[in-house]
């Protein structure tokens, strides 16, 4: 008996987990959509981050004659040196004005191009938007 009743409150524990887990999946992939005009356009450049060098340097001297120079650099730096040769990333913000009149400026990749005037849709997912044709 006492088995059984441990079973049954496993078995609803399982049960509403997997309900209230779809529940939200279903939830996160809800998109609104607007739509909109395009008012203004502005390229946006946005520079690489500058390098900070991690590690340390110093010199041993020793009283038997030996000497050197030691060191030492960790990943992120060496990373950032290779990183370092990409190119400025260009943005661009978008600043819609909406079917109900309000203004909403966006900011995004410069992927599709945009012209003052566009009729454009404003899609929106959770707390992020884009805007596309």
């Amino acid at each position: 008996m006492k088995r059984s009743l441990i079973m049954t409150v496993l078995l609803l524990t399982f049960a509403l987990s997997a309900c209230s887990n779809t529940k939200s999946n279903a939830s996160s992939n809800v998109k609104e959509v607007q739509t909109g005009t395009v008012m203004a356009l502005k390229i946006i450049k946005i520079a690489p981050k500058p390098i900070k060098p991690r590690g340390e340097m110093g010199v041993s001297i020793g009283s038997g004659g030996h000497s050197g120079v030691y060191g030492s650099v960790d990943l992120a730096t060496i990373g950032g040196l290779f990183g370092a040769k990409k190119k400025e990333k260009r943005m661009q913000e978008i600043i819609v004005r909406r079917s109900n009149g309000s203004l909403v400026a966006i900011t995004q990749p410069e992927v599709e191009p945009f012209f003052r005037g566009d009729k454009v849709k404003i899609v929106h997912r959770g707390n992020q938007a884009r805007v596309i044709h």
